[in-house]
């Protein structure tokens, strides 16, 4: 069954949330990236106040490609507590080499961690393989630019059909994100990701810095209900 996620960027935006909890409760900061991290003291506030009533993942940064900056900040968010730890894999000439560094932390860690590429940056599904041998335990498309253009302006259904394929054949959790509409999951439903990503379409105008709104949150609940996808 494809869940769904919901990023907050702070405990006031999650306690807004408690009426329609997502499957996944996703801690960024909006204003700072396309993943941008929110303090480690916030991040373990939400965990506390989520008390396990549903996952939590949360971004470390838009980090450069390095595996001895990536390897401090993903154990220092797994020592919050949250679920997963999600790592933006930028396309950078130094993303392979940068797998191979990080294979050791991510052994060693017992938090899962995420790896997220970018529909909008040339990135080769086959990179899919290294990140598995590199010891993620999933992956997800999302998108690096945030300029209203959502992730199917750049990937058609057959190429996030490909990717998730991908994922499944190692045995990868797969997520689609980037800018996502609510009327974007009439067309993803039916590729059996593993759960679909919001920010803009929770929020006032679909901006994604601007106030999330539970009705939003309701809608988007509902419609994946009418597909038998959310909890």
């Amino acid at each position: 069954m494809t869940k769904w996620l919901a990023s907050v960027q702070s405990l006031e935006e999650a306690k807004a949330l408690e009426q329609t909890l997502p499957d996944i409760l996703d801690l960024k900061d909006p204003a700072s990236g396309a993943l941008g991290a929110l303090p480690l003291s916030m991040v373990s506030a939400v965990v506390d106040w989520v008390a396990g009533r549903c996952e939590t993942s949360a971004t470390v940064g838009d980090l450069v490609m390095k595996p001895e900056v990536i390897s401090p900040a993903v154990k220092a968010m797994a020592e919050t507590g949250v679920d997963f730890v999600k790592v933006g894999l930028f396309a950078e000439p130094a993303i392979e080499s940068c797998l191979r560094g990080l294979q050791e932390t991510l052994s060693a860690l017992n938090t899962p961690v995420i790896a997220v590429i970018f529909a909008d940056q040339t990135q080769d599904i086959s990179l899919v393989a290294n990140i598995r041998q590199a010891g993620f335990s999933g992956v997800m498309v999302d998108t690096a630019s945030k300029n209203g253009q959502g992730l199917l302006a750049h990937w058609n259904e057959a190429r996030l059909s490909e990717f998730i394929h991908a994922a499944d054949e190692h045995e990868l959790l797969c997520g689609l994100a980037g800018a996502l509409a609510i009327e974007d999951i009439d067309r993803l439903e039916a590729l059996g990701a593993d759960y679909l990503g919001f920010r803009s379409a929770l929020c006032d105008r679909r901006q994604r810095t601007r106030a999330l709104q539970l009705e939003r949150a309701q809608a988007i609940q509902q419609r994946l209900r009418h597909y038998g996808l959310a909890s």
